[in-house]
């Protein structure tokens, strides 16, 4: 049947043989969408790297973009280490809003605060600080502001803003001229401090700054900085700082700032010694003495010596005797009798009846008030004519103090402790090994340490007083005789570890492989007692590319140096100290 138009019926066909219209076709579209994709990505990956080249500051305008950002900055903080010509080192630590600045400055024992204002830069050292950088004014200095700024190496005052962006930028042109350009410092300087990506720059003037990776471009480190003192050497990081910290910072630390302490009187004597009543069981000198202009309420006392011998080696009789009360730039006399049992024997041996006399005024605001110590130390073989008032003994109370340890304490001669104390202080070392010797934790060579110690064993007491924050408790300077009476030679033996450390410095990028090899040639010509391990302690200075290496790059930076295992054989460990950290290491650290 077939259906018409409206009619519900339909024909019926036999199953299977309906005609069926074909499904419609889909397009397939998803390769064109993918290498879409692909392309742009492609074209992403190459383009934009080739853009941001085109189009990023050269590294010049980088620079120029750096110092024109730090000379704008409110408050900037410094943070580094400066280092003298004679290799002192010190922690550097400022906050600077324009001429005015505070912080502070770690040496190698103390510390000092540091203020900046009006131009004029004061100091508050500790006693340790003052120890190391003036032993003559340690007592009377200690904890006290004063424009005196002995021992600091850096000029504060060179740090500004405006002055920083001047010296930096001093030669630097963005012009045809290669030489005023910014270039690449080299792959010895790191491209992360702390934890931010920089890329350092050598600009015209010598100095290496580090400038941020990305825009905005900003400051953040500066090797060869200017303000170093005595031709000595500043490394500096750089970082933005709080306006309202800085100025309340400034403010707390200024209020103590009231000028110098006065400063304490000098003694002297205007003639010879007169002689009093004398008898065999006592003699009196006197002497007329004179005060300068400084303070003179400070107790204080002379010290008298009688001497069989006119070089003053024998000698008869001690005494010792309250300063007289006087004001500043008057005169007094004072009487000196000795009662001592020496005078007695020799009177009543009836060898001679001559004798000669030495009064010395002590000065209770530089050596304090020690009579009896200044005769242990006279009396234990120290010539009375060796007895000058300008002896640094004579001029300091901790000299004299540990002078007179090494004697009552160690049993030195005379002569040797005062020399020993005299190569300390040559050294600025006093404030480092002053707690160490009084506390018996390090031991020093009576025949030899007066001859061996100088400035260039500064790091070697360093040294000695890590390892005794580190627990030991028994350490020995220069040489050590051990159980098998064996000498044992090295800057420094730390007896507790059972390791002789030797100690050397990174003193430029150039010479690092060489410092390091000269080190541990040193440390392989001392002996070795057996069980003991030897230790390479290298500082790396400003100047060198290894002082801007954290703690976790120190092994890569000595591999790209070219330091290699083979030249630290025999070496158990090598420490190494940077600006930003401490590594020890083993030499098969370093192996590529």
């Amino acid at each position: 049947m077939i259906g018409l138009p409206g009619d519900p019926q339909t024909t019926n066909w036999p199953y299977g043989s309906m005609p069926v219209p074909p499904a419609p076709r889909r397009r397939r579209r998803w390769p064109w969408v993918a290498g879409a994709v692909a392309l742009v990505l492609v074209l992403g990956a190459v383009a934009v790297p080739l853009y941001q080249r085109l189009t990023r500051p050269t590294p010049t305008e980088q620079v120029q973009s750096a110092l024109a950002s730090l000379e704008h900055a409110a408050v900037i903080r410094l943070t580094g280490e400066s280092v003298t010509m004679d290799g002192m080192p010190q922690r550097v630590t400022l906050s600077l809003a324009g001429k005015r600045a505070y912080g502070q400055v770690r040496g190698s024992a103390g510390s000092a605060d540091v203020l900046v204002r009006h131009g004029v830069t004061y100091l508050r050292g500790d006693r340790a600080w003052w120890r190391g950088a003036d032993e003559t004014a340690a007592l009377y200095l200690s904890g006290h502001w004063t424009a005196q700024t002995s021992g600091l190496s850096l000029d504060p005052t060179k740090l500004t803003q405006t002055g920083l962006a001047k010296y930096l930028g001093k030669g630097l042109r963005a012009n045809a001229d290669p030489d005023a350009h910014a270039k690449p410092a080299g792959a010895g300087y790191p491209s992360v401090l702390g934890s931010t990506a920089v890329t350092p720059y050598r600009l015209p003037n010598g100095s290496v700054v580090f400038v941020t990776a990305n825009a905005p471009y900003r400051l953040a480190g500066i090797d060869r900085a200017p303000g170093a003192a005595d031709g000595g050497y500043l490394d500096l990081t750089v970082a933005t700082a709080d306006k309202d910290s800085f100025a309340s910072g400034f403010a707390k630390l200024a209020a103590g700032v009231h000028g110098d302490p006065k400063t304490p009187a000098h003694y002297d004597y205007h003639d010879k010694p007169k002689q009093g009543t004398c008898d065999p069981y006592s003699c009196t000198e006197s002497v007329r003495l004179g005060a300068d202009g400084g303070d003179t309420s400070r107790k204080g006392h002379v010290v008298g010596f009688f001497s069989s011998d006119e070089a003053g080696k024998h000698i008869v009789g001690t005494c010792s005797a309250k300063l007289p009360k006087m004001q500043p730039n008057h005169f007094a006399r004072v009487s000196c009798t000795t009662r001592s049992q020496s005078w007695r024997r020799w009177t009543a041996s009836g060898a001679s009846t001559h004798y000669w006399v030495w009064i010395l005024p002590l000065d209770p605001g530089y050596v304090g008030d020690h009579p009896n110590q200044v005769i242990n130390v006279f009396t234990a073989g120290v010539d009375a004519t060796d007895m000058d008032p300008d002896d640094i003994v004579l001029e300091s109370e901790d000299a004299l103090g540990v002078t007179d340890h090494l004697i009552a304490a160690g049993a030195w001669k005379g002569r040797a402790a005062v020399d020993a104390v005299h190569a300390i202080c040559d050294a600025g070392a006093l404030g480092v090994l002053e707690p160490l010797i009084m506390a018996g934790q390090v031991q020093l060579d009576q025949d030899s340490f007066g001859d061996w110690f100088n400035d260039e064993h500064l790091s070697a007491a360093v040294a000695a007083k890590e390892h005794a924050a580190a627990g030991s408790t028994k350490l020995a300077l220069g040489s050590w005789q051990d159980p098998d009476d064996r000498t044992v030679k090295a800057d420094l033996i730390d007896i507790s570890a059972k390791t002789t450390v030797t100690t050397g410095r990174v003193t430029t990028t150039r010479r690092t492989r060489g410092d390091i090899e000269q080190a541990a040639d040193r440390a392989r010509k001392g002996t070795m007692p057996a069980g003991f391990g030897r230790q390479l302690r290298i500082v790396a200075g400003p100047g060198s590319a290894l002082y801007w290496s954290s703690a976790s790059g120190v092994a890569a930076a000595l591999r790209a140096a070219g330091v290699t295992p083979a030249m630290l054989h025999g070496i158990r460990h090598i420490r190494v100290v940077t600006g930003f950290g401490t590594a020890t290491l083993t030499p098969n650290q370093l192996r590529k």
